[in-house]
């Protein structure tokens, strides 16, 4: 198969491309195992993936990412990632795993405006290239959508033209948006779309000799003038056609650019000489006329346009510019959807504009450039591909929190695009995060310091008891009939050894004393004694503390948790260390401390203690 037909055509395009027809051969021979091993159609895959990788030999990309193009998605139906590193390298089967990563974000519903705008700053998250690879599949499955299941359809079609169709128009790749835009149209208003493809053939057919004698005339006119000039022929699409006649509010007929010429010429200069030849050889329409290059659009767009009547009465627009002029037009910096006159004052717009730019830099400098796109935005999503979106420098705990408070406190470790992540780890836009819970994990003091949002700060305090909960009833009768700790009635629990800042409630004993603990202690839960309110008092003397410490195993550690006891100015009242599971050592401390905030500072300095796993109060 991949020695002849379309393969051997792409082969032989691939090798005059880039001198190397090794790396179509390697596809061809993956793509065949795949299809094998799956039970996939050979012929559709073969069919597809050249037609990708013909895109992308389209748009100039460069060959390992038409080699991507190629073996987009052979990783998922199978062939090992190992294979694909080996033959092709790891920077092209990077490109295939963000790929999936990014098709993964893609799944989530509804497809509404925001989830719509959602998915636009997804894509544009990824690498530039992996865009492009995006780009260039949506446009080959609309070529073939035929294939496609009749209940697909509908959403493919949808989802391509609010965003892909959208983002192509948007990043300058016009020839692309266009292509997709008519194919769209052509699926989802095929009566529509005939009669509008009919009656401009017939005004394409009615004009084609006078545009064929137009561009052999101006041609000649311009060899005489001494202006070296290339003048190209084009017709507006379908949906373009109607597109205008939408946003005109005219009838086909007052559409004067079906049929069009584009004179590029060297210099401004030879821009209007050429205009003052077409004037002079034929009338122009009144009001049809627009000179860019001497007041360009806002967007930077400049040229001159023109529309003139022939001899036979028939309208041809004709667009006069330079060279850099028409690539700035086709492939730079016009934001286009401003130039037809839509809002571009959103974020998102703005945004858009710049990875644009982004786009055309790389280009220029044959570099990949990290930006900032976003703004303070960061956009992440779980392996299912919901959305999650935090601020800038948020963490995997700020992600935990965002998907369910329970899963933040249990949050034990993390993956972010499938590799193993601290839970300090910064998200970027487009990570897929992937977290782990465990029964036995609670919050820590340390990560206060992890978390950048402030839901995720305001669930950790909550849970390690630091945030005043709310007054319960009791309270709010009156705290000054509550019980103060200084009373001599009352004795502090030694199974959770209170401290002032803790929520505190007290128990009535048998022996007609206040046992006084932790409103958090699952002991105090299993007395079964009456409540009473307590107040702190007392709060500058010292109370005792249980400490346990897990740290990795070595000679010096229990000296080093010492020493940062020492330096806290805190008083050790008892020590004992053994040796734990997996290497570890668990070291009990009793201590003294005045309140809860000096125990939470002692707390974060020790777990920041090299080798420190974990810090329990006990």
């Amino acid at each position: 198969m991949a020695e002849t037909g379309i393969a051997a055509e792409f082969m032989e395009k691939f090798g005059r491309s880039f001198g190397d027809a090794a790396a179509p051969e390697k596809a061809f021979a993956l793509i065949s195992k795949m299809c094998k091993a799956s039970g996939l159609n050979e012929e559709l895959y073969y069919a597809h993936n050249i037609g990708v990788a013909e895109i992308l030999l389209e748009m100039g990309m460069e060959k390992g990412v038409v080699t991507a193009g190629l073996i987009h998605n052979i990783v998922k139906h199978g062939i090992p990632e190992k294979d694909v590193a080996q033959a092709f390298g790891e920077k092209t089967l990077a490109m295939v795993q963000e790929k999936m990563r990014l098709e993964k974000a893609l799944l989530f519903k509804p497809l509404d405006k925001e989830n719509s705008r959602k998915k636009l700053i997804i894509v544009l998250s990824a690498n530039q290239d992996v865009v492009m690879l995006e780009l260039a599949e949506r446009l080959d499955i609309l070529r073939k959508i035929g294939r496609l299941p009749k209940e697909k359809k509908h959403e493919f079609l949808n989802e391509t033209k609010d965003i892909f169709a959208n983002l192509a128009h948007k990043i300058g790749v016009y020839y692309i948006s266009t292509e997709m835009n008519d194919l769209i149209f052509r699926h989802r208003e095929p009566e529509k779309y005939a009669l509008i493809e009919k009656e401009v053939q017939k005004i394409v057919e009615k004009g084609r000799h006078d545009v064929q004698n137009v561009k052999a005339r101006l041609e000649d006119e311009m060899g005489k003038a001494g202006i070296k000039a290339s003048v190209v022929g084009r017709t507006k699409t379908v949906y373009s056609t109607f597109e205008k006649m939408q946003r005109k509010k005219n009838p086909l007929q007052k559409v004067m650019d079906i049929n069009a010429l584009r004179v590029i010429v060297e210099s401004e200069k030879d821009s209007y000489e050429a205009l003052g030849i077409i004037h002079s050889n034929w009338k122009a329409i009144p009001g049809e006329f627009d000179d860019y290059i001497a007041k360009p659009k806002a967007n930077g767009y400049r040229s001159l346009h023109t529309t003139v009547t022939t001899e036979n009465g028939n309208a041809v627009e004709i667009q006069v510019r330079t060279k850099e002029m028409n690539d700035f037009a086709e492939f730079g910096g016009q934001s286009h959807w401003m130039y037809k006159g839509e809002e571009a004052d959103s974020k998102y717009d703005r945004k858009i504009e710049w990875m644009k730019q982004v786009l055309e830099w790389k280009k220029e400098e044959n570099q990949s450039t990290e930006m900032d796109l976003f703004g303070g935005q960061v956009f992440a999503m779980t392996p299912k591909g919901q959305v999650i979106e935090l601020p800038e420098g948020a963490t995997v705990i700020d992600f935990a929190y965002a998907v369910h408070t329970e899963i933040g406190n249990r949050c034990q470790s993390a993956k972010i695009n499938g590799n193993i992540a601290s839970l300090n780890t910064q998200i970027k836009n487009g990570d897929v995060v992937e977290i782990t819970t465990s029964q036995s994990q609670t919050p820590k003091v340390s990560w206060l310091n992890f978390a950048k949002t402030s839901k995720a700060k305001s669930k950790i305090r909550v849970r390690l008891n630091i945030k005043k909960t709310p007054e319960n009833a009791a309270m709010r009768r009156s705290m000054s009939h509550a019980i103060k700790t200084d009373s001599t009635k009352v004795r502090l629990a030694k199974c959770c050894s209170p401290v002032p800042g803790d929520n505190i409630i007290g128990f009535k004993t048998k022996k007609r004393k206040i046992s006084v603990h932790r409103a958090d202690c699952p002991e105090a839960a299993k007395l079964g004694l009456k409540k009473l309110d307590v107040e702190w008092r007392n709060e500058e003397q010292n109370y005792e503390v249980n400490l346990s410490v897990k740290a990795n195993d070595r000679i010096t550690i229990l000296k080093d948790l010492l020493e940062t006891f020492s330096k806290s100015n805190v008083k050790v009242n008892y020590v004992n260390a053994k040796k734990g599971q997996a290497n570890t050592t668990v070291c009990s401390f009793r201590i003294n401390v005045r309140n809860r905030a000096q125990l939470e500072a002692l707390a974060e300095k020790i777990e920041n203690t090299r080798d420190v796993l974990e810090v329990i109060r006990e």
